[in-house]
């Protein structure tokens, strides 16, 4: 007698259905790296765009206390105003660094880890940002002939070191405006503001 399903052609399929060929291994690895490594470059993105929107916050919030520090002034005067910001606690804290390790902070960093530096120039002033990937820069430089742009109000003009622009960058300029003096990919930009 024999007992249904248990039969030879029974059991000769189920041993042909255990396990995995190895194409069929091979192809879930491939789909497990292209998840991981999709995953890798989505996170990358996601940071640097948050780098990077945390920087034109962060110009912005320097540009409006700069002016509320000197608004009773007639001018911003000569120096640097770094020590000013961070004494008043007007600089934004996600910036301050002790470059010294002394427990006091002394230095404004931006998300990218360069330097930021204020300096008065008279009627005017200047922020000036270090190592800027070139990338970043395409998007935060662009700003109109009456000074507005991605970074704020006011901006007289910028420059890369040695190109200055003070008639406006468009968003199609900006590239060639980051790359001309770049280095291992970044570039260091300084914008000087009207009152």
């Amino acid at each position: 007698m024999m007992v249904k399903g248990f039969g030879f052609k029974a059991l000769q399929k189920k041993q042909s259905e255990k396990g995995a060929t190895l194409i069929e291994a091979a192809l879930f690895t491939v789909l497990a790296l292209g998840t991981i490594i999709g995953g890798i470059v989505f996170f990358q993105q996601a940071s640097i765009s948050a780098k990077t929107n945390e920087m034109v916050r962060t110009m912005a919030s320097l540009q409006t206390q700069v002016r509320a520090l000197f608004q009773t002034q007639a001018t911003f005067g000569t120096t640097g105003i770094n020590s000013l910001l961070i004494a008043s606690n007007a600089a934004p804290s996600n910036i301050l660094e002790d470059s010294d390790n002394d427990g006091t902070m002394d230095a404004l960093v931006h998300g990218f880890g360069g330097s930021i530096t204020v300096t008065g120039a008279t009627r005017q002033f200047t922020i000036a940002m270090a190592d800027v990937p070139v990338g970043v820069c395409t998007r935060i430089i662009p700003f109109d002939e009456s000074g507005n742009g991605t970074i704020g109000s006011g901006i007289a003009s910028v420059t890369d070191g040695t190109a200055t622009d003070t008639d406006g960058i468009t968003s199609g300029s900006a590239e060639s405006f980051c790359t001309t003096n770049a280095s291992s990919g970044e570039v260091s930009l300084t914008w000087t503001f009207d009152r």
